[in-house]
């Protein structure tokens, strides 16, 4: 975590950072020039900022590929429209990752079963009666990775399929959409005198 001059982080500083566009020429960036501007600094520290703050761990500015920008990872559109097409973007990105995960798992499966095949069946028995094998001298260690590699993925799928079967998430998403949805009914109109 990056802990700025006032004590601040960058995170709580730019997590709700508007769209801006990002250039090659950095005089030409609009992400810099905001950094810059919110950090008071040189353009050295805001580019060292940017890279860090977009970095797949920390995330703390994401960039929107449908409109080729960097936005605040909890910037959401002032528009209630905006709000819910972002919101089902990210749901059907969480569905691709969701997919891509049951087919890594599909994968390893597959791969282990080869590897089970392959196995005399003496060793098979043995390892039934056993429990969890030992690991052999005689075994590749690339196998030994792909079996644990495996048992990750299955671990991963497991919880994935626990989170979304609880449905916790989406329901948490269609709560916040509903209370968007009676702020902006329950407010009076501008336009007429109370």
């Amino acid at each position: 975590m990056s802990y700025l001059d006032n004590g601040s982080t960058l995170r709580s500083m730019f997590r709700l950072m508007p769209p801006q566009r990002h250039d090659a020429d950095p005089d030409k960036s609009e992400v810099l020039a905001y950094i810059r501007q919110n950090l008071t600094c040189e353009l050295g520290r805001a580019i060292r900022a940017f890279n860090s703050m977009r970095n797949k761990k920390s995330q703390v500015i994401v960039y929107d590929m449908v409109h080729r920008q960097w936005r605040g990872c909890d910037w959401v559109p002032p528009e209630d429209e905006d709000r819910v097409a972002l919101l089902l973007r990210t749901i059907n990105e969480l569905k691709r990752d969701v997919a891509y995960l049951k087919t890594s798992v599909k994968k390893h499966e597959r791969i282990l079963g080869q590897l089970e095949r392959k196995r005399p069946a003496s060793k098979r028995r043995e390892v039934e009666e056993e429990g969890e094998p030992e690991p052999e001298e005689d075994v590749d260690p690339d196998v030994i990775e792909i079996q644990k590699r495996a048992t990750e993925a299955r671990e991963a799928m497991k919880m994935a399929r626990a989170t979304i079967e609880s449905d916790e998430w989406f329901k948490a998403m269609r709560d916040a959409l509903d209370e968007d949805k009676k702020a902006s009914r329950s407010s009076p109109p501008s336009d007429q005198p109370q």
